[in-house]
């Protein structure tokens, strides 16, 4: 960071170096330099650090000038110089933020600031002296003396303190040799040119002119930094001998030879901070393409410039992508046509030359057959380049190869397609298999309710259906009966026919008590040749009846010759409390009651209510 008493001492010794090569008998200086030290300063601080580098400015000159003026006089050539400095940063610094001498627009500026403000700030420098200092030079020829004396102290350091303070990052110097020889040949020839007296009567008259390639070779080579090193070398060396009166510059009066010696040296110095901007700017600009050429060779996408000058737009330059796009080295293609060997037929390819006859813009999908077979998909963009006044000059193309996308895009497809009958097949897999596994949950549950020999319900599942019924009837109001039916003399069967036998009789039994039931009704086997009959929705008397039918029913079987009768016992459900156990046990000694009075008939027990609750102790009637 560039510290405000650097900034004071700097200008402190500029302003001695100013006092001390003044060339008129009033003091005023033909080169100033500490207004290009302050510039500087104000540049490359921020405007936070402003006043304290102002301070420190004011307190130089001061310092300065009091062996020469006044106070009052310091104090008014230290506000007209940081008027100026102040006037030239604020300016400046609207052009580019920081500002740089790197850009030809900027030293354009920079000059233009420059003659502006130092030309400002003269009117009230040359005031100073004419109403402070007695003197016989006119007001204006101090103006002009002030202007030209500022300027070329900013012209000549400020540049130089610029182009080494904002880029320390840079070598100090580049080839150094041939900046010794030119530091070498500079300092020879301008002390040759500046250490006599020269009169045009000279046979070989020593002309200040030689000395100017001399700053363009250091700005050429050397950039801003060479330029201003050289422009600040010729004029310490032309200010000295001009005060000592040798050189070619000398005037007939001093203040002409201020005047000559200060264009001379604007003359000299500015072209040649001007080429060095330039220079760097193209230089810049150059490695900038470089950089995008670079780039645009590295990528996949294959990129073509077409010169629309010519006829046919010819390839004027291809990337090695495109190159590789269509089977050769990106040199070969140069001066061929951009669909040159390719399909004619393709909509994708008309496109493109419709696009390129009318100068529009395309973006279009290109599909090509080659010769063994395979396929190929680009995506081709074109855009027209046009000049400063319009005129399409160039094409560029990009080209992007999709084959391998559209590849993949079908692979992807077909994996899809695959995938989709895989699922297909998978979900009917699963629905043969939720079928099966239903039909098996559904055996499972048969074979758990079913008894295996009759296919009627068995004692598990009568009970379990039955408590479901008694709990609707009773919610509903509706009645409930149930027979209990026993086979007459069965274990006789079996010992006279067979188990076998009695299994048929068993069977034979089921299948005719099947055939008379209605949907709601609840046939189980409890075991033995012991069957239930859940009859929801009918009384005693109804399920009197149906017990009367079905005995009748089984009386008339014979089953291999065997004679089939059937005891039954009633009941129903009576009340809110009764539940299938008592049921059951009513029913149970019903058919008791059936079996001890001779069989093959059918009973009924039933509570009779007498003086008190509902009671099994009752009397049994018998149908």
């Amino acid at each position: 960071m560039l510290l405000p008493f650097t900034t004071g001492l700097g200008y402190y010794l500029g302003a001695v170096l100013g006092v001390a090569a003044s060339s008129m008998s009033e003091g005023i200086a033909i080169f100033w330099p500490p207004n290009g030290i302050l510039l500087a300063a104000l540049l490359l601080v921020p405007r936070r650090d402003w006043p304290l580098h102002l301070a420190m400015a004011v307190l130089a000159e001061i310092a300065a000038d009091l062996p020469t003026f006044t106070l009052a006089q310091a104090l008014g050539f230290a506000a007209v110089n940081l008027f100026e400095c102040l006037l030239a940063a604020w300016l400046l610094q609207r052009v580019a933020r920081p500002f740089a001498l790197d850009r030809l627009r900027h030293v354009a500026a920079f000059g233009l600031i420059l003659i502006f403000a130092s030309g400002l700030a003269a009117l009230l420098g040359a005031a100073i002296y004419s109403l402070s200092i007695p003197t016989t030079t006119p007001y204006w020829d101090f103006w002009v003396i002030w202007w030209l004396g500022d300027g070329l102290g900013v012209l000549l350091v400020t540049p130089l303190l610029l182009s080494w303070l904002q880029g320390p990052h840079q070598p100090a110097v580049r080839r150094p040799l041939e900046a010794v020889a030119l530091f070498v040949v500079t300092l020879l020839l301008t002390v040759w040119i500046f250490s006599s007296v020269v009169h045009v009567t000279d046979d070989f008259p020593r002309r200040a002119f030689l000395l100017m390639p001399l700053p363009f070779w250091a700005a050429a080579r050397f950039g801003v930094r060479g330029a201003a090193g050289i422009g600040l070398l010729i004029a310490a060396i032309a200010i000295t001998a001009s005060l000592q009166g040798l050189g070619p510059l000398i005037a007939a009066t001093p203040a002409d030879t201020a005047l000559l010696l200060q264009e001379y040296l604007a003359v000299l110095v500015f072209p040649s901070l001007a080429l060095a901007a330039l220079l760097q700017e193209l230089r810049d600009r150059n490695e900038r393409l470089r950089i995008r050429e670079r780039a645009i060779e590295a990528i996949n996408d294959g990129v073509v410039i077409m010169d629309a000058r010519s006829p046919d737009s010819p390839v004027v330059y291809a990337n090695p992508a495109f190159g590789a796009m269509k089977g050769q080295r990106a040199v070969e293609l140069l001066g061929r046509l951009l669909l040159e060997g390719e399909g004619r037929g393709d909509a994708g390819h008309a496109a493109v030359r419709n696009a390129l006859r009318q100068g529009l813009p395309a973006r279009t999908l290109l599909h090509d057959v080659h010769a063994d077979g395979t396929e190929s998909w680009n995506e081709l963009r074109i855009a027209a380049v046009r000049d400063t006044r319009g005129q399409i000059t160039h094409y560029v193309a990009i080209r992007h190869d999709l084959t391998e996308m559209k590849r993949s895009e079908a692979e992807l497809r077909a994996a899809h397609d695959e995938l989709d009958r895989l699922n297909r097949e998978l979900e009917a897999r699963v629905e043969a298999r939720t079928q099966e596994l239903q039909w098996a949950n559904q055996r499972l549950e048969e074979l758990a309710s079913i008894d295996p020999l009759t296919g009627a319900s068995n004692r598990r599942h009568f009970l379990e259906q039955a408590r479901i019924e008694i709990s609707r009837a009773k919610r509903q109001g509706f009645p409930l009966s149930v027979i209990m039916l026993d086979i007459d003399f069965f274990k006789s069967v079996n010992d006279r026919f067979g188990h076998e036998a009695g299994d048929r009789v068993l069977v034979a039994l089921a299948a005719s008590i099947h055939g008379t039931l209605r949907g709601a009704d609840i046939f189980a086997r409890l075991g033995g040749e012991e069957f239930i009959l859940m009859l929801p929705g009918q009384d005693l008397t109804d399920a009197v009846r149906m017990a009367e039918r079905l005995r009748l029913l089984i009386a008339g079987m014979a089953v291999a010759g065997c004679p089939v009768t059937v005891s039954a016992g009633v009941a129903g459900l009576e009340n809110e409390t009764d539940e299938i156990d008592a049921l059951l046990r009513r029913a149970d000694r019903g058919l008791y009651l059936a079996k001890n009075q001779g069989r093959n008939r059918v009973c009924v027990w039933q509570a009779m209510a007498q003086d008190g609750p509902a009671s099994d102790d009752a009397s049994a009637g018998v149908a």
